[in-house]
């Protein structure tokens, strides 16, 4: 088995990565979101010259990706995640937090094992009651129990079913 030279994997990637992003699928637009010239983005997709490391930072960063994807032949584990990397960073920390909830959930939901070691995950949230909602359970708890009492299943039609007058 040859083992291809980083060139090589970084060539080969970059045009997958570039043919896949709905954005950043030509050499002009992703030097101009890496901060580099086109002809550099150019010359690393068609294995021209051993590029900066720096470089190869920049179009990384750019794609989203980190930069061991770029640059390792080892197949990832599983598929990798592709989003707007300006979008996610111009996002609330509140939003980032729903976002890293929800995989979580995801992750949770799907069966995969965590390790023991970790926290388990907590999906609840203590809501405290507002004004009006206290002070109606304060004097409904202040009342006194009787027959008379709905219960949780009947409604205030059902109790006055037997006065009704029929014409």
């Amino acid at each position: 088995m040859n083992k291809r030279s980083a060139r090589e994997i970084l060539a080969d990637k970059l045009s997958a990565l570039m043919d896949a992003h709905p954005i950043l699928n030509t050499q002009g637009k992703l030097a101009a979101r890496a901060g580099l010239a086109q002809r550099t983005v150019g010359r690393m997709k068609k294995n021209e010259a051993d590029p900066q490391l720096g470089h190869v930072e920049a179009v990384a960063t750019a794609l989203g990706v980190p930069l061991i994807d770029l640059i390792s032949d080892e197949q990832s584990q599983g598929s990798t995640l592709h989003y707007d990397i300006d979008a996610v960073h111009r996002l609330s920390e509140e939003d980032k937090k729903k976002i890293e909830s929800y995989i979580e959930f995801v992750i949770s939901a799907s069966g995969m094992a965590r390790s023991q070691t970790e926290e388990p995950l907590n999906f609840s949230e203590r809501i405290p009651a507002t004004p009006a909602q206290a002070e109606a359970v304060r004097r409904a708890a202040q009342q006194p129990l009787s027959n008379k009492t709905l219960s949780i299943h009947e409604n205030q039609s059902h109790a006055n079913e037997g006065k009704r007058r029929h014409r």
